[in-house]
């Protein structure tokens, strides 16, 4: 995918914008992904609540003032998705390509924004994405989940080198909620009281409290920011953790949670896993030993962590076992889940895998977990 725009945000990650108004439903796409828009760039807008023709239509005509994108896309979550794409055409001659999927599938909307990284992997110029109706899915999974939703489909974005924001309503879920999403964006943008919007990056540190400072004020988890972990504690929250979120590659997303053990002093992870004929797991290990593990933990607005470490997974023979004392290092893990397989228990091996990061993230909340 191409190289990412020049913008202040794109540096600090992801934005969202907390609406107190609805959004111009006459603006087909929000116009942050059409902002000083030149040569090759893509855009993408995840939206609900519209059919695909309504969309082509109103974006035909937003585009007759615009520089028009290489390519566009729609992905459209509705009760009523017939699962099939759709192809047509807008502005000068760009394609317009439409997914809908129903907002119980999490999946098939991580499959449509699978799609579009794979077919512009090689593409010059930008991807701009815009995921403007997210608490549209709020009704129908647990906020949990939603949030290990967006967790993955943020990063893979950024991953691929989008430029990606989000638009949220506060009062379409409640405060802890609130916080819990902010915290997956690197700045959030709050509506001001006279109607202006300002910024309030995620790594900001929190001001400390002064003698003339309540004890109210310097608790108040409302004002609670964000900031990166060091390495030395992601090491100490993984080597506490002891369980995750696993996402194997390929075509379409596949996540299980999964219990490991960390060695911070070789920086890697160590998993048991099952093996027997038919296993998804395995499957994707054929196609993809890339995989990303997410662990957080979360106990107020202000008291979270969450650690990303994308990596290859590599299957450890019995020596290896022994001489990295995985068994000791795995003893420290906590259960994850636990597996009913349809296989007879004969027919299941497990194997013991090291997870070797390529890259470790992490960020927390202002208040200490």
């Amino acid at each position: 995918m191409g190289t990412r725009s020049d913008r202040a945000d794109d540096e600090v990650g992801p934005t969202l914008y907390l609406e107190s108004t609805p959004l111009d439903a006459d603006e087909a796409f929000c116009t942050d992904v059409f902002d000083d828009a030149s040569g090759e760039y893509r855009v993408v807008q995840f939206t609900a609540a519209q059919s695909f023709e309504s969309l082509r239509e109103a974006l035909d005509v937003q585009l007759e003032r615009l520089h028009d994108p290489s390519e566009a896309a729609v992905i459209i979550t509705t009760p009523q998705a017939d699962e099939e794409a759709t192809t047509s055409e807008v502005g000068a001659g760009t394609p317009l390509y439409g997914f809908q999927v129903n907002p119980h599938d999490l999946t098939g909307i991580s499959v449509a924004f699978s799609r579009l990284i794979e077919k512009w992997d090689e593409t010059e110029g930008t991807v701009r994405i815009c995921l403007r109706d997210i608490e549209s899915l709020l009704p129908y999974h647990d906020d949990d989940l939603v949030y290990r939703f967006l967790n993955t489909v943020l990063a893979t974005l950024q991953g691929a080198g989008a430029d990606v924001h989000a638009h949220l309503h506060p009062t379409a879920t409640d405060e802890q909620t609130l916080h819990m999403l902010k915290s997956l964006f690197a700045q959030v943008i709050e509506p001001g009281e006279s109607g202006e919007t300002t910024a309030t990056a995620a790594t900001e540190p929190k001001p400390e409290a002064t003698a003339d400072t309540s004890e109210a004020e310097s608790t108040d988890t409302t004002t609670a920011t964000t900031a990166a972990m060091t390495d030395a504690e992601i090491d100490a929250f993984l080597g506490s953790a002891g369980y995750g979120v696993l996402a194997f590659g390929s075509e379409g997303p596949y996540a299980v949670p999964m219990s490991y053990g960390y060695d911070a002093a070789r920086r890697e992870l160590y998993l048991h896993m099952s093996s027997f004929e038919g296993s998804e797991k395995q499957t994707r290990l054929e196609e993809s030993t890339a995989v990303s593990l997410v662990v957080t933990r979360y106990e107020r607005p202000d008291r979270w962590r969450s650690v990303v470490v994308d990596g290859q997974l590599e299957r450890l023979s019995a020596d290896e076992v022994r001489d990295r004392d995985v068994l000791s290092v795995f003893a420290d893990s906590k259960l994850a889940s636990v597996d009913v397989f349809s296989p007879k228990p004969s027919e299941i091996s497990f194997e013991w895998y090291a997870l070797t990061p390529t890259d470790i993230t992490g960020r927390q909340g202002a208040g200490s977990l």
